[in-house]
């Protein structure tokens, strides 16, 4: 008797301890191995319709992708080979401007749409990366950090990569905090380092050739609009830490403002 319910206990506290971590979101879809594990338990494989909690740690497979929806109604989608943790998340639809949501990238590459809790209370929404901090101002964006590991095989210089689809995101680090426009692609490669800001896409972007689907409400194009080859566009940026309090030079997309 004992032994036939030991298997339902071990299962009732599983699903205990999954329940009593916030629910964050869930698949909607995973294509390939991806992964997620709560802190101290089993490593959970991801499938459409499985729940994301706040505090998981997520790891896509060396072909694996997979699309997050979460509960503000933010989409997120993950590369290949990336690891990203939810670090802190809660929200209630009814107190949006309480909502709270911390993510880290670890490694690879990610594609957001943001929702309720960025668009309620801007403070409240972060993206931690071991280079920098991404702050958000209602917005659609790409980031990817190439490590050790991505620069020996495709030769890129090491750093924090981002293109931004809509809105505006703003970089900070120890060193520097400097607001990304709407059409522009940056590059931090570490403290102390110049950020650079550009409408042509790095070497690394037109490797990977696709950052993920098109996020946006009924957008049908998967592409990142400004690889188009028909971009003629030129404009680069160099910010160095010194500038941190001041604006970078204005572009034809209207001012550079820092929060």
């Amino acid at each position: 008797m004992i032994k036939w319910l030991l298997p339902l206990v071990v299962a009732f506290v599983c699903t205990n301890s999954a329940m009593a971590a916030d629910k964050a979101g869930h698949v909607l879809l995973s294509v390939g191995s991806n992964t997620a594990q709560l802190p101290e338990r089993d490593v959970r494989p991801l499938k459409r319709k499985s729940e994301i909690y706040s505090l998981d740690s997520i790891s896509t497979g060396s072909k694996g992708r997979l699309q997050i929806r979460f509960t503000d109604g933010s989409r997120m989608s993950l590369r290949p080979d990336t690891l990203f943790n939810v670090e802190e998340y809660r929200f209630n639809e009814n107190s949006p401007k309480d909502g709270k949501s911390v993510y880290r990238l670890l490694k690879g590459g990610l594609r957001t749409l943001t929702g309720a809790i960025s668009d309620n209370n801007k403070e409240n929404y972060e993206v931690r990366t071991p280079i920098a901090t991404i702050g958000v101002r209602g917005t659609h964006y790409t980031l990817f950090y190439c490590d050790k590991t991505c620069q020996e095989t495709t030769r890129a210089q090491q750093g924090l990569y981002g293109y931004v689809l809509e809105g505006e995101i703003v970089v900070g680090n120890k060193s520097i905090k400097a607001p990304i426009q709407m059409g522009r692609y940056f590059f931090l490669g570490g403290d102390g380092s110049n950020l650079k800001i550009r409408q042509t896409p790095f070497k690394l972007f037109e490797l990977l050739q696709d950052m993920g689907p098109d996020l946006m409400s009924g957008a049908g194009n998967s592409q990142i609009p400004a690889l188009d080859a028909n971009e003629k566009l030129n404009l680069n940026l160099d910010v160095s830490p010194s500038q941190g309090g001041s604006n970078p030079p204005p572009s034809n997309s209207g001012p550079n403002t820092y929060p």
